[in-house]
């Protein structure tokens, strides 16, 4: 549903509030050991409704999209706002800030669109070249999904956005017997777009199969690390990970609001001098994002936050209420 189709609905609006509706279509692909243990196409969606009042939130949701659900999900924020400000007034008299930020992104591929049927014999096509090149491998795991993700929203403060970001996934899971034991490895390919967009001929990949199976035969002949404190070099994907759980949530300011550890330290060192850390809202060195952001959910304009600069702890990342 795209926003102008919500904007009928904002006569119902007695106070703040944000309208969503969101659509989800998966399709999920699997066979291991050459059997589908998966092929499924999956839709879910909704329509949710948040309202602010005298200081309290509202919301309620509904998995239908329509008239009637639209406007009882509205209705019943507004009772669960009024419902909560009458049960606690401590905040009454606060303020959220005004946003108004309005953005259309859609990235569906321009491309044919492929049956279900086709892709299944995509992937039957990898699985059978690991098969037939590499039958030493205990066990092999092919998955192919694709998520689209389809989300409008208006608000009373004006923002309207809306967003079709879809993102899709070939993943390869191997596996050998050594010493009578399993060793695994995996790899991953795609991201934003559509499988039309990501993946063109099963060939494209069969490189990129060959170095897999590589490493993981020499992984199969490591050994394992001495324990003890080491200096070590993290792989990209595994520092941007321990820094998105570890640093990332902790800078979160209602979290911080609610006695994260972060909150003593803004201002103040909090890693190496050449340590720079910062949340990218939608594009970073000229690339857009896996999952790019525009416009939040609460309608307001989504910019870079500078978390850590030069070692120094910067900013946390807000929203509305905070």
């Amino acid at each position: 549903m795209d926003s102008n189709n919500l904007n009928k609905y904002k006569g119902s609006f007695k106070n703040y509030t944000e309208l969503r509706a969101q659509e989800n279509i998966s399709k999920n692909i699997g066979l291991t050991n050459g059997d589908v243990t998966s092929n499924s196409k999956i839709i879910k969606g909704g329509v949710s409704a948040r309202v602010f009042q005298d200081g309290k939130w509202g919301f309620s949701s509904s998995p239908e999209i329509n008239d009637d659900s639209i406007n009882n999900v509205i209705k019943a924020s507004n009772e669960n706002a009024q419902f909560m400000s009458n049960k606690d007034n401590s905040r009454c008299g606060f303020f959220l800030p005004e946003t108004q930020s309005n953005y259309h992104m859609d990235l569906k591929t321009k491309k044919n669109y492929q049956s279900q049927k086709y892709w299944l014999e995509f992937v039957k096509e990898i699985d059978g070249y690991i098969d037939r090149k590499y039958p030493e491998l205990l066990s092999r795991n092919v998955f192919l999904t694709e998520l689209d993700m389809e989300k409008s929203l208006v608000t009373s403060d004006g923002s309207e956005s809306y967003s079709m970001t879809p993102r899709s996934i070939l993943y390869l899971l191997l596996s050998i017997e050594k010493d009578g034991k399993p060793v695994n490895l995996y790899q991953i390919w795609g991201g934003l777009g559509q499988l039309e967009d990501k993946f063109i001929e099963p060939d494209d990949i069969h490189e990129d199969i060959n170095d897999l199976v590589k490493k993981l035969k020499d992984k199969s002949n490591g050994i394992h690390a001495n324990a003890g404190l080491k200096n070590v070099i993290l792989d990209s994907n595994l520092a941007g990970i321990l820094a998105h759980e570890a640093i990332g949530h902790t800078t979160e300011a209602d979290l911080v609001m609610s006695g994260s550890v972060a909150g003593e330290y803004l201002g103040r060192e909090v890693a190496s001098p050449i340590v720079n850390l910062i949340d990218y809202a939608n594009t970073c060195n000229g690339s857009t994002c896996p999952v790019p952001i525009y416009v939040d959910d609460e309608g307001t304009q989504s910019k870079d936050v500078v978390i850590i600069e030069n070692g120094i702890l910067k900013n946390f990342m807000h929203n509305k209420d905070s």
